[in-house]
């Protein structure tokens, strides 16, 4: 690749080598010598002055291009010549010349000359000083042939096995030499002695990840830069690891992966309540969820399509229970397997209170997307985390459920089309009666009701006499305000 970089010395485009030949450094002291005539050629080319110019701007060049740059000379008395980096003559063209040679344009005079330098198909062994000199003027350019990197693929998919190795190859050739550097989900990798090593083999550098786990699925990229060059490529490799499936809970959208093969819960129901028992589990390929009811010792399938619903990512099945009666208690058992293994767990489902009904709601206060209720329940066990209840008859309250229904005048609030929040009580702190409820859409009124909660279920509605309304957006109000400045401006003109 070519790079040629100028600077203005007193009027005068000057070019600026980075490295000194021996040649450029005695035409420095010979221009420097001249300086006053630099600036009289800067208001005047044809007062007889000599000069000289390099008529070239900045490029990039890659191996194997062509380049053709003018010398401009005029009112010089000796010939303009070009050298090469070897500070040897650019010979015309000829048998020997053929591929780098000079150019005299035929109408060449003492007044005006131009000679054109040809450099066909660079080589990195081109990089240097070339300089056009005519007596004891000159000027240098840099000039830099790079061989830019090419990545084989832009990106490869990779398929590991837990507890085995996987090697990431990043072969890339190219001068100047390439910088490296490996990251996962955008975060560099940093070698270390037992997980990561890095490596590089001549134009490859190379990450290898040993005792895969289902943590090291993510995308590895590794990035290449030419800095010289302005250069910049990536590769992109999507590693996927086939493990056993592993059972998790979800709590604010983090999942707390465990270890354990199988694991039991206790769950809580509601007679004439439905119970929704929702198991979890990642593994790759994606595991397979089955339901058993247990009965004296036997696991006997669930087989009714409508008692479970699995995610459409794969990841959790949940068991609709029918609690119609007393009978539907006992033991479940959800077991997720591939063909790396498998895992599951035991359900113990009985019988939970059924919390009172809030006291009362209230609005407090709305925004754009909220609305903040005041909610009190005098008879509900709202005990700290200290003194939570285990009794099964007498379970803690964790927390309240809203129902809301966009009203529409003259139809009663659908219920069966709200959308619902689930509002947790804060550390068990009491009495907690604030609750904030959210994202809404703007200028919207809404139905509300809500029930209480606890382990076992909810308790029955209570509903919201009132319809609250959230705020405009600012940006409608904005405009409103706008549009109603506008009508008061045309009214008084």
């Amino acid at each position: 690749m070519l790079l040629i970089l100028l600077k203005l010395r007193n009027g005068l485009a000057v070019l600026c080598p980075s490295q000194d030949t021996k040649l450029g450094r005695e035409g420095k002291k010979t221009m420097d010598t001249t300086r006053g005539n630099f600036k009289t050629l800067a208001a005047e080319s044809g007062d007889g002055v000599p000069s000289l110019e390099v008529m070239a701007r900045s490029s990039v060049y890659n191996v194997g291009e062509n380049k053709v740059i003018y010398c401009k000379g005029l009112n010089l008395p000796e010939r303009i010549e070009w050298y090469a980096p070897n500070r040897e003559t650019v010979g015309e063209r000829s048998n020997v010349n053929s591929r780098i040679f000079s150019e005299r344009l035929k109408n060449d005079t003492l007044a005006s000359s131009l000679v054109l330098l040809f450099i066909r198909s660079f080589k990195i062994e081109d990089s240097g000083n070339w300089t056009c000199k005519a007596g004891d003027l000159f000027e240098t350019i840099e000039i830099i042939v790079g061989e830019k990197v090419s990545l084989s693929a832009a990106q490869e998919t990779f398929e590991g096995e837990e507890t085995k190795s996987a090697r990431f190859d990043c072969a890339a050739k190219g001068y100047p030499p390439p910088v490296f550097q490996w990251y996962k989900d955008n975060t560099p990798i940093v070698a270390d002695s037992k997980k990561l090593f890095l490596r590089k083999k001549e134009d490859n550098y190379q990450l290898e990840i040993r005792n895969l786990s289902h943590q090291d699925t993510g995308e590895y990229t590794c990035k290449v830069t030419q800095k010289a060059l302005s250069h910049y490529a990536h590769k992109r490799v999507l590693l996927n690891v086939q493990h056993k499936p592993l059972l998790y809970d979800e709590f604010d959208n983090t999942r707390t992966i465990s270890y354990s093969r199988y694991r039991t819960e206790e769950v809580y129901a509601i007679i004439n309540a439905p119970k929704n028992i929702t198991c979890r589990a990642v593994g790759y390929p994606e595991p397979k969820f089955e339901w058993f009811r247990r009965s004296n010792g036997h696991d006997d399938p669930i087989t009714d399509e409508d008692m479970i619903a699995n995610s459409q990512d794969g990841s959790s099945s949940t068991l609709m229970l029918r609690m119609y009666d007393e009978e539907a208690l006992g033991e479940y058992k959800c077991l997720a397997s591939n063909d790396k293994g498998r895992v599951y767990v035991i359900y113990h489902v009985q019988k939970g209170n059924k919390p009172d009904m809030p006291d009362q709601v209230s609005v407090v206060s709305v925004t754009k997307t909220t609305i903040t209720f005041n909610v009190t329940c005098s008879t509900c066990n709202m005990a700290i985390e200290e003194d939570k209840s285990e009794d099964p008859q007498n379970l803690t309250i964790l927390g309240y459920t809203f129902h809301l229904v966009p009203f529409q005048k003259g139809f009663l609030a659908d219920w069966n089309s709200s959308e619902e929040f689930n509002v947790d009580i804060e550390n068990y702190t009491y009495p907690q009666t604030l609750f904030v409820v959210g994202p809404l859409a703007n200028a919207t009124t809404y139905h509300v009701r809500v029930c209480t909660r606890n382990s076992a279920g909810c308790s029955d509605f209570l509903e919201l006499s009132s319809t609250p309304t959230t705020a405009f957006a600012e940006k409608l109000l904005f405009s409103f305000m706008l549009m109603l400045g506008t009508l008061l401006l045309l009214m008084l003109m």
